[in-house]
């Protein structure tokens, strides 16, 4: 076995100093079988961090659910802690993923609408998989990586310019990726604290309505000052 990549983080502790976790992953398969096991690992982890909790989440509990031994698991992670990294880079790669494959949907789409499809879509990649992705997104943020952080900034940046090419009149927006960015952003926190709490008092359309109306006045807002 051989170390291919090392991910290193920073994890605040209460009342302590950061401290520096270097997160190992032992090797990367290149085998379809061992890709397949390796796959099984990573769902796992969501599901047992879903059924169990991020505290107790073990390895051994991990492996029960994937269906394979403790030795495939250090296999391919050192510890419970390297798939937690693991498993935050594949929901943001995940993430990426679902704003590449809306570009195209939303691309003759007015501004209102396409911010409703990117809702939508963000909703419907949050609960795939009886909403595992939901419990790892409450618990995640301690395991990004820069690299993760770029993959979607990378992403996020890429829809906005795909988008300004159709429609050039948003380049006169100002900060237009910040924009887009804070969007994104807003969509995946706000579907996951609507579907996590009870009796909201108001509905998921009525949600998207209002974030859809906090943009356009930031947008006539800006439109009007350069009308000044």
């Amino acid at each position: 076995m051989y170390i291919e990549s090392i991910s290193e983080f920073i994890r605040k502790k209460d009342g302590f100093k950061d401290e520096i976790f270097i997160m190992v992953t032992i090797r990367k398969p290149k085998q379809s079988r061992s890709k397949n096991t390796y796959k099984s690992i990573v769902d796992a982890g969501f599901i047992s961090v879903k059924n169990n909790g991020l505290d107790h989440t073990t390895v051994l509990k991990v492996c029960e659910i994937a269906g394979v031994g403790s030795g495939s698991f250090y296999e391919y992670f050192k510890n419970k802690e390297a798939l937690f990294v693991e498993m935050q880079q594949h929901f943001i790669a995940e993430l990426a993923k679902v704003i590449y494959e809306v570009i195209p949907t939303i691309q003759e789409m007015e501004i209102p609408e396409a911010i409703r499809s990117i809702f939508l879509h963000i909703g419907e990649f949050l609960a795939a998989d009886e909403n595992k992705y939901f419990y790892w997104l409450s618990v995640s943020s301690k395991y990004s990586t820069e690299a993760s952080h770029v993959k979607a900034v990378k992403a996020i940046n890429t829809l906005a310019i795909e988008y300004a090419v159709k429609h050039p009149e948003v380049l006169r927006i100002k900060n237009l990726k910040l924009m887009v960015y804070v969007l994104i952003n807003s969509s995946v926190a706000l579907t996951m604290n609507f579907f996590s709490s009870q009796n909201m008092g108001f509905t998921f359309e009525e949600l998207i309505d209002c974030l859809i109306d906090i943009t356009m006045s930031y947008i006539d807002d800006d439109r009007n000052k350069l009308k000044i």
